[in-house]
Parts: C-alpha cells; structure tokens; sequence
C-alpha cells in the first residue's frame, strides 16, 4: 500500500472532493471525518488475516485501497439486532434508508459462531468478514466489488468461511455502500457500567438500568488504547 502518509492524504483529498460530487446527497450532512492515521495504522497491524487491494495510476500515484478481514469486536455484550430501538438511534437524516426492517438479517447474523475473549484477541466472527478500509479516487466501487469477489471465493481454512460481509459506514458513505446492495443492520452493545466488569449497585441495591449504544467502534478504539470509553 506504500507510506501511511499517502494513505491518508488520499483519505483527505476524497473528503475534500466529495462536496462537489454531482452524485452527493444535497440534504445529507458531510461532517464524516476521513479515516485517520493512528486508525489505519492499527487497522493494518492487528487485522489477521489482513486482505486488500490498491489501484494505482500509471505514474505509481495511489488511486485507492481496501482492506477487509474477519470481523472482531471486543464488548462482550455486543449483538446483532436490528429491531432494537438504539439501532438506528443516530440516524437525523430525513433520507430513506436500505434497512434491515423486518430483524431477519440481523438474527441471521446473531446465529454464526463466534469465539475468543475480549480482552486478548477479541470476539472472532470467522462466518463474518469485515470491510476495514476503504479510500478511493473515483475506483472505489471497483475496489468494493473485487474485495466482496475475493471474500466470496475465498475457500473455506479452519479460520474462515465467509457468509457475511459488514463494515462500518460514516455518514459521506452510507449512499456510496447502500447503490452496492449493502443494508443497515443494527449492531447494539449493552454496558451497564463503562470499563467496569460488574455494575455497581443502583438504589434499593437494584443494578442500574443499562446503557444501549449502537456504534461499537469507539469503544473498541479505546479499549485497544487502554483507555476509557468517553460519552
């Protein structure tokens, strides 16, 4: 893929064309980041197996890359549900959305296997596969449909057998991923107590009523960073 500092100055020149993108959604706020350094640097270290491809021009400028690899998380309450009402909490867009409305695709999901500790190597998915990174020039729905392709006819190791392909969309993106066949399923961790194994008690002794968020991803940054997760 070549020096980080391209990956990143790719990320940001996307961001910077993107408002003038005849396709962008005029009513769709673009206040999505791009990705950031310290996030594909531990993306590229610690995703195993790591797959990918980049598409460079003819004078070796860097066009665009995808990683993907298998699905991790590192709450060990998360789950797979689409029907719960913190799913699609964040969602402020008036747009209408590809979304797993009747839960069936979520509980699909809910049903693959997983296994390991998430506070070592993590929740594995090895039924779930995991679109990581993703900056592109104009190539990013090749690079998307030949990730899927090779995810797709990858055969089956006593790691992995893909069934499923997910990832995490910003909101400059979910149009992009949608025009692909992708769906909005509802990803829900339940912490009743933030960096804490067991809940204090509430009043009266009852534990405290828990507390539902729907985007893992920064808990699981910080809790790779050793630090505490911050509302």
């Amino acid at each position: 893929l070549g020096s980080m500092a391209e990956m990143l100055m790719l990320c940001n020149e996307a961001i910077r064309r993107r408002p003038k993108c005849p396709s962008a959604a005029p009513t769709r706020r673009l206040s999505a980041k791009p990705l950031g350094l310290e996030y594909m640097a531990d993306r590229l270290d610690i995703d195993d197996p790591l797959l990918g491809y980049a598409v460079r021009s003819t004078r070796g400028e860097l066009q665009g890359f995808v990683t993907a690899t298998t699905f991790t998380n590192w709450q060990k309450t998360f789950r797979w549900d689409s029907t719960h009402e913190a799913a699609t909490a964040h969602d402020v867009d008036e747009v209408e959305r590809a979304y797993d409305h009747d839960g069936s695709l979520g509980r699909d999901l809910e049903k693959c296997i997983r296994l390991g500790d998430p506070w070592n190597e993590g929740i594995v998915w090895p039924r779930v596969a995991e679109i990581s990174l993703l900056g592109a020039l104009g190539c990013g729905r090749l690079l998307v449909s030949l990730i899927v392709e090779r995810l797709r006819t990858m055969a089956a190791t006593g790691k992995y057998n893909y069934d499923y392909v997910v990832l995490q969309a910003t909101d400059n993106s979910i149009p992009f991923y949608e025009s692909m066949g992708f769906v909005r399923v509802g990803a829900i961790v339940e912490d009743p107590a933030p960096g804490k194994d067991a809940p204090p008690k509430g009043v009266g002794g009852a534990p405290p009523a828990p507390c539902f968020v729907s985007s893992p991803v920064e808990q699981y940054w910080v809790k790779k960073q050793g630090g505490e997760v911050v509302r």
